[in-house]
């Protein structure tokens, strides 16, 4: 009888103790994983979206990056935040890459325009050089802002000059504040046309616009005609001066 009572008191303080021991055992909890994509996900999306977003005209293409923007706000809301930065890093280069073929195109033309002109001042030559660099370093927006800003100064360049006695277009032109070459006096006849009746008549106090970086077109057929006008003796050579300014005379 007291071997029972033992034993049964041994199996009651045993199972005691397990429930004791359960009771004040602690599970770790399991980390829970962050809500939402990584901060670097969130950067690289919010970078890619930027250029995209900062595109302007006339650059406003860019590419394939807005679909690829899209797949990876998709991956970074479905948690992978690898693919999702991988994609927004080719988006954003994509914008990029696109945005300065863009301008680098344009500049191309600006070039070739400003190229055209004659009688830049040497700040004018500096620009139309770095513009130049710029494409060659394949800098697309600053070489555009350089040469459209220089070509549009040189298409609105104009200066007055007032005939002082004893002027001629010929001498005019001639000046080296004006052309430099008294050849291309034909461009300021042209300039005047409509005060000019007479290319060989010109009177003190008149006031002539001049263009001051002609086309080099413009210039070598103002010189060419200087060059084959013919004898100016009792206005002869209007009908000729006429037809030079209106095209149907040329090379």
């Amino acid at each position: 009888m007291i071997k029972n009572s033992v034993k049964y008191l041994a199996v009651v303080l045993l199972t005691a103790g397990i429930a004791v021991g359960c009771a004040t055992h602690k599970v770790q909890p399991v980390a829970a994983k962050p809500a939402g994509p990584s901060p670097a996900t969130t950067q690289a999306i919010a970078d890619a979206q930027a250029v995209i977003n900062g595109a302007q005209a006339p650059c406003t293409d860019t590419g394939d990056a807005s679909q690829l923007l899209a797949q990876a706000q998709t991956a970074a809301q479905a948690g992978d935040d690898a693919k999702a930065q991988q994609l927004a890093a080719q988006a954003k280069q994509d914008a990029e890459t696109a945005i300065n073929n863009c301008y680098l195109g344009l500049a191309k033309e600006q070039l070739a325009l400003a190229q055209g002109y004659t009688n830049l001042n040497a700040d004018q030559q500096n620009r139309l050089n770095q513009g130049q660099t710029d494409i060659n370093n394949n800098q697309g927006k600053p070489a555009y802002d350089v040469l459209s800003a220089l070509v549009a100064e040189l298409k609105a360049a104009k200066m007055t000059y007032t005939v002082t006695k004893g002027d001629s277009l010929w001498r005019i032109a001639g000046k080296a504040d004006v052309y430099g070459n008294a050849l291309e006096w034909p461009l300021i006849f042209k300039s005047n046309a409509d005060k000019i009746k007479h290319a060989d008549l010109i009177y003190p106090k008149q006031d002539l616009d001049v263009v001051k970086n002609p086309l080099k077109t413009d210039a070598d057929s103002a010189a060419w005609y200087a060059k084959h006008r013919g004898p100016w003796k009792h206005h002869k050579a209007d009908k000729r001066d006429r037809r030079w300014l209106d095209g149907t005379l040329h090379q």
